[in-house]
Parts: C-alpha cells; sequence; structure tokens
C-alpha cells in the first residue's frame, strides 16, 4: 500500500491502532510509522477516530500513526 500511495503522489498514510496491544506500535514502528499526536490529526483521520468512538472504541485505547513517504521524483534525483 505504501509503494502504491508514494507512485501515487500521495505524501504521507496515516491509520488508527490499539494503543495496548503490546506487538501493533513496534511492528508499524520497523514499517516506518510514527505516532501522530491528536493536535496534528487532519480533518480525515478526526473523522475516522469518531465514527470508531461511535461503534464503541474508547480514543483513549487508540493510537493513530503516520508514515511519511518519499516523493517518487526526489527519489530518483537522489540515486
Amino acid at each position: 500500500m505504501c509503494e502504491w500511495a508514494a507512485a501515487t503522489g500521495y505524501r504521507e498514510i496515516t491509520l488508527t491502532t490499539f494503543r495496548a496491544v503490546a506487538w501493533n506500535m513496534p511492528w508499524y514502528s520497523r514499517l516506518g510509522f510514527v505516532e501522530l499526536p491528536p493536535e496534528a490529526w487532519h480533518g480525515a483521520l478526526r473523522r475516522q477516530v469518531a465514527s470508531e468512538t461511535a461503534r464503541g472504541l474508547d480514543p483513549a485505547g487508540r493510537l493513530a500513526m503516520v508514515r511519511r513517504l518519499q516523493d517518487r521524483a526526489n527519489h530518483h534525483n537522489r540515486r
């Protein structure tokens, strides 16, 4: 998904996951994701968390993460 998103021109990918599941954050971190604090959430991510909350997921137990994607043109220029 990250390769497709970068090739399509997206600058980042965000996700939400469970904070208390021990392997979630480390696994995503190894893939290049970092925690995204709530004050940095964009509108779509805020709506996603609100939707999860409306379905019964406690937002305190959730974590948003982001992976910045390389600009394809810049990647090729660094070779």
